[in-house]
């Protein structure tokens, strides 16, 4: 894409929609609003009511840059350098898996769990990243405190960072951990989404996500459930009488998981939860009060 000035928003949307087209971006037209937004300094908003407004050649430049970045499947997480997930603000990079649409149903079943909202309890988030679950729950239930755990100790640095900037370090606590080692317990509620890509499937994996996102956060084992058993195993330990662990699987997953749940657990009775795709997403393991 050549500069050519006066560029208006209306052209440089129309152009970047036809050059990320080409490139199979499966959002085009999203991605170049979110683009230019981004280089703009504007909302997406501000777009929509300013077609005709000229851009500044430096923010062409920006534009183009990301345009080029995002055309060679980079994640747009990754270019603006923060991303929203169940409405919260995160600043992401590549030391964190960019948060899913797919992830928010995790949220949605611990919201429910922790019910009425003014509840209080303890919550683990096993695999935190960027901090993206457990905010989203201690946001929404104001007396919960979370223990969020990740290996990386560049991903807790982001995750950190999002801790502070939504002003909850007093009920977000960030552990350095191989899964729920060493913390203790009990726990009324563990969260868990841990790495489960398998690599017997790394055929067919998007190399959009091999190739730009942490594989440490994105490789499961063989079969995709190396982290998810070292999690089963610890959970009789760590969760409290009455308790739930919610772990989120690949779709192809279910029934493997269930076998090892049936095999380490085998008191926690458990279920499936489909996404809103019908696609089996999360395990749930609930321990007998008593």
């Amino acid at each position: 894409m050549r500069a050519q000035n006066p560029k208006r928003v209306r052209d440089a949307l129309a152009e970047g929609t036809r050059l990320l087209a080409r490139a199979g971006v499966e959002t085009p037209r999203r991605d170049a609003e979110l683009l230019l937004s981004h280089a703009l300094g504007r909302p997406r908003t501000w777009l929509f009511a300013h077609p005709d407004e000229v851009l500044p050649l430096a923010a062409w430049e920006r534009y183009r840059e990301a345009l080029e970045r995002r055309a060679r499947g980079e994640p747009p997480a990754y270019i603006l350098g923060e991303w929203e997930f169940y409405g919260v603000s995160l600043t992401v990079t590549p030391d964190v898996l960019v948060p899913r649409p797919e992830t928010e149903l995790l949220v949605d079943l611990a919201l429910d769990y922790l019910q009425p909202p003014t509840r209080s309890g303890r919550v683990a988030d096993v695999g935190t990243g960027s901090g993206a679950i457990a905010l989203a729950v201690a946001l929404r239930r104001p007396r919960v405190h979370v223990w969020a755990t990740d290996i990386s100790a560049r991903a807790l640095r982001v995750a950190r960072h999002n801790v502070r900037c939504h002003r909850v370090s007093d009920r977000v606590h960030l552990v350095q951990a191989d899964v729920l080692t060493p913390l203790i317990g009990p726990f009324d509620l563990i969260l868990a989404n841990l790495p489960y890509v398998a690599l017997e499937e790394a055929h067919v994996v998007d190399s959009r996500v091999t190739a730009f996102e942490p594989p440490e956060a994105v490789w499961g084992g063989p079969h995709g459930t190396v982290y998810i058993e070292r999690l089963l195993r610890q959970v009789p330990g760590r969760l409290a009488p009455g308790g739930v662990a919610l772990l989120e699987i690949g779709y192809r997953q279910a029934q493997r998981v269930l076998h090892l749940a049936e095999s380490l657990v085998p008191r926690f009775p458990a279920r499936v939860h489909p996404d809103p795709a019908g696609h089996p997403r999360v395990v749930e393991l609930r321990r007998p009060n008593g």
